[in-house]
């Protein structure tokens, strides 16, 4: 399928098409034998025609000129822009019948001051007029996609990875974007929606009718007849443009051309330009921008842009539009952005056209990569890569937490032997409790940390590879989405640490639950009074075996002892080495129940680690994947 670029400007229309997944650059599509054509459109015998075939000379009626500009204010432009989109879409099909069945996606500029709302609008109307599944973007981040991918323009992608601001001079809105590390910040797109190289047009001839002989009468030709104000002005943009095409050439030699206007009776209008009249036009106030002269408007635009951009002044400035030709606002740009290499399109009128093409393929490779993240993060493959290895934590969580419960056994006990525990019954109270805040503290969070963050890496270097393979699929740089580099980028929390977190909160509760019965029934088990193997009856008969069993008798001695106060001269008898010793006999035994414990799909532990695994990754990829949008590549 092939992505179709259609920059429709106030001045003139370009149009490029981008091969699917191609490494050559966006083709421009001739119409009627040009790159670029002009924004006009009327209608002959019936007939929607567009360009130079929309001229009053050849008999065309109805026609109009500069209909986007004046989109937001003047509900004709609507139907103006829609017939020349229509327009547009049958001389391309005439140059290729089974061009838009081809077209997985229509990408159309728009001013960055338009919002969604007007964006939306802006391509149903496209749609209506025959172009499919159109999507609008503004025309400044085309320009900076178009300079970031261009091979011709030679710009060292190291200065577009640092600070950047393009600015797209049109014919009706002049656009910034401004780009800093490859993303576009939040509040990145401005300008002004009423600054154009088409306010000079105006001006141009204005000031020719004014000089005029027959001036008089072709201002009433002009007031009476849109078609001849159309053709006139065309004429006075396309003075213009040959003006600043050679500036040097015609600086003392002033560029002439007469026009014959044929309404009532035959008239002569002299268009001219030369280097007096142009700092005249633009010093002079102009009631379209509020009384204030094309210059000064644009000096504040730039000014806004310093503003805007001080923390990090752009490495580069990029210019595009066609009126980025005119040398005066270069020197502007140049005097306010002293520092940086001012990049000049060698195409402007075709820039945006192709950089909108290289929208299309790259927000559709996004669209996939994230689609794609979504399904690995929160899908069956994740679930597939955790069920697969979990067991790999079995070993070292249950090592961890018998070495936690030998010392929550020893605090508890001591604290029986001084008498700060009344009875055995007591003491299997506290130890529960005990036992349940330390597998949850801090202490084994960090025990834990070596084997869960080696568990980790293996996980993510699996889950890696296939996001790596996916980046190089969507053109994305594998670097930006490295899960095993995640935790030390500045301002994110991480995978790992988000994992120890979530192990902590969620996962870790999850474990004492399972685990507490087992070390319960170990430790507290045993017909009520085992501590350890056989509770803590075992350990006081491994203290002080003879001297017990002879006051009490064994047998009536489990039954009695939870709720007898043993003496505090007995308790001392229970030495620590005793308590660890008969603990240490039962460490395999406790470690197998914790394992086949953590493994009973009844218990649901890889299952939360799942779902806990999959929250956190699934939120760091997508931050990921947003921060990589302006670092795809083609």
């Amino acid at each position: 399928m092939k992505v179709l670029g259609f920059d429709l400007g106030d001045g003139e229309s370009a149009v490029a098409i981008l091969e699917d997944q191609s490494t050559v650059e966006p083709r421009v599509i001739s119409i009627d034998g040009r790159s670029s054509i002009l924004s006009a459109v009327g209608e002959r015998d019936g007939q929607i025609v567009i360009g130079d075939e929309a001229s009053v000379l050849l008999g065309t009626e109805n026609t109009r000129v500069r209909f986007k500009s004046r989109y937001l204010t003047d509900p004709e432009a609507v139907v103006d822009i829609r017939r020349f989109a229509q327009g547009m879409v049958r001389a391309l099909a005439k140059n290729d019948v089974g061009l838009m069945a081809e077209i997985s996606a229509t990408i159309v500029g728009c001013p960055a001051g338009w919002g969604e709302h007007r964006r939306e609008q802006y391509a149903a109307l496209m749609e209506s007029a025959g172009f499919p599944n159109v999507n609008v973007v503004p025309e400044s981040r085309a320009a900076f996609m178009y300079v970031r991918h261009a091979r011709g323009l030679h710009v060292d992608p190291s200065l577009m990875q640092h600070s950047a601001i393009v600015i797209d001079i049109g014919s009706s809105t002049t656009d910034f974007a401004y780009i800093v590390d490859g993303h576009q910040q939040n509040l990145s797109l401005f300008g002004d929606t009423n600054l154009g190289g088409g306010l000079l047009d105006e001006r141009i001839l204005a000031r020719c009718i004014e000089q005029s002989r027959d001036k008089k009468a072709l201002e009433r030709v002009m007031r009476e007849s849109p078609a001849w104000y159309s053709y006139c002005e065309l004429e006075a943009r396309r003075i213009k443009e040959q003006y600043f095409l050679n500036e040097e050439k015609w600086r003392d030699m002033p560029l002439k051309k007469r026009v014959i206007v044929c309404y009532d009776e035959t008239l002569s209008l002299e268009l001219h330009m030369d280097a007096q009249m142009v700092d005249e036009l633009i010093h002079e106030p102009m009631g379209a921008i509020g009384g204030r002269s094309f210059a000064k408007c644009f000096e504040d635009a730039l000014n806004a842009a310093v503003k805007v951009s001080r923390d990090n002044p752009p490495r580069v400035v990029i210019l595009t539009g066609g009126a980025s030709r005119m040398t005066f606002l270069q020197e502007m740009c140049k005097k306010a952005f002293g520092e940086s290499l001012l990049v000049m399109c060698p195409e402007p009128e075709c820039s945006i056209a192709r950089g909108l093409a290289y929208c299309g393929r790259i927000d559709d490779n996004l669209r996939e990569f994230r689609r794609e993240v979504a399904s690995i993060a929160k899908g069956e493959s994740l679930s597939a890569q955790v069920n697969g290895s979990v067991h790999e934590l079995y070993s070292p969580i249950a090592k961890v937490l018998y070495e936690s419960a030998v010392e929550s056994v020893i605090d508890t006990v001591n604290l029986w032997k001084r008498g700060g525990i009344g009875t055995i019954e007591e003491l299997d109270q506290i130890l529960e409790t005990r036992i349940a805040k330390d597998f949850s503290g801090e202490k084994v969070k960090r025990n834990l940390e070596a084997s869960i963050r080696l568990w980790l890496d293996n996980l993510m270097h699996a889950l890696e590879s296939q996001l790596t393979s996916l980046c190089i699929r969507c053109g994305v740089p594998p670097e930006h989405m490295s899960l095993t580099n995640a935790h030390i980028e500045p301002g994110l929390e991480g995978v790992e640490l988000s994992l120890m977190d979530a192990m902590g909160m969620d996962v870790i509760s999850g474990i004492m639950g399972v685990v507490l019965a087992v070390i319960g029934a170990a430790i507290c088990g045993g017909g009520g009074v085992a501590l350890v193997g056989t509770g803590p009856i075992g350990m006081i008969t491994g203290a002080a075996a003879g001297l017990l069993i002879a006051l009490i008798g064994k047998a009536p001695l489990e039954k009695a002892i939870r709720s007898v106060r043993i003496p505090l001269l007995l308790r001392q008898m229970v030495t620590e080495k005793a308590v660890r010793r008969g603990l240490s006999r039962q460490e395999k035994d406790i470690e197998t129940e914790i394992i086949s414990a953590l493994a009973d799909p009844k218990n649901g532990f890889s299952s939360r680690l799942c779902a806990s695994l999959a929250a956190t990754l699934g939120v760091q990829m997508e931050r990921m994947a947003q921060d990589a949008e302006m670092s795809i590549t083609a």
